[in-house]
């Protein structure tokens, strides 16, 4: 019996190893296509590799920065989401900080392109080049600004919106 469980412990093993192999190469493989298709030379693409069923490197080799690792994370969740029978994906504006323009233009444009939901948060689109603002307006589906046109039509960070605010955890707690 111990030896079955052995033998049946060690086939799990290989198996996990295997399938893990099987993800990493399809998710570094088109991580590699949308970083090939961000820069007009080739540049070193995130990469992922699973040391285990619960450990894993991921890193852009041979650059560690700021910029390059927001990049990394953006193409990793291009990548799952096009690997996978995810239906959405939501970035925040933070992560385009620190990108270069020819980054931000490409990864808006395979925003674009997908045929899956992508939500982005973003703010000071006059910083954007004319194509890309023009693919963030056409998509827009809100668009929220100051006097009015927060989102619930208040700014909640202002103090006579307090009342109001405490007049919605009220109604919400009604309704539970």
């Amino acid at each position: 019996m111990k030896v079955a469980k052995a033998n049946a412990d060690e086939i799990l093993k290989k198996s996990i190893e295997d399938i893990l192999r099987e993800i990493e190469n399809e998710l570094n493989t088109k991580m590699k296509d949308i970083n090939d298709s961000l820069f007009s030379t080739p540049r070193e693409p995130p990469h992922i590799h699973f040391n285990k069923h619960d450990s894993y490197k991921f890193e852009t080799p041979d650059d560690t920065g700021t910029g390059s690792n927001f990049k990394g994370m953006i193409v990793y969740d291009l990548a799952v989401l096009l690997c996978t029978a995810l239906l959405a994906l939501a970035h925040d504006s933070l992560l385009f900080k620190n990108l270069e323009k020819d980054i931000e233009d490409g990864l808006i444009k395979i925003y674009d392109i997908t045929n899956k939901k992508v939500f982005i948060a973003y703010d000071k689109q006059g910083d954007y080049r004319a194509e890309t603002r023009e693919r963030i307006e056409r998509n827009a589906r809100i668009i929220l600004s100051t006097d009015g046109c927060e989102l619930y039509g208040m700014s909640w960070n202002k103090e006579e919106n307090k009342t109001n605010e405490d007049e919605l955890q009220q109604t919400l707690e009604t309704i539970d």
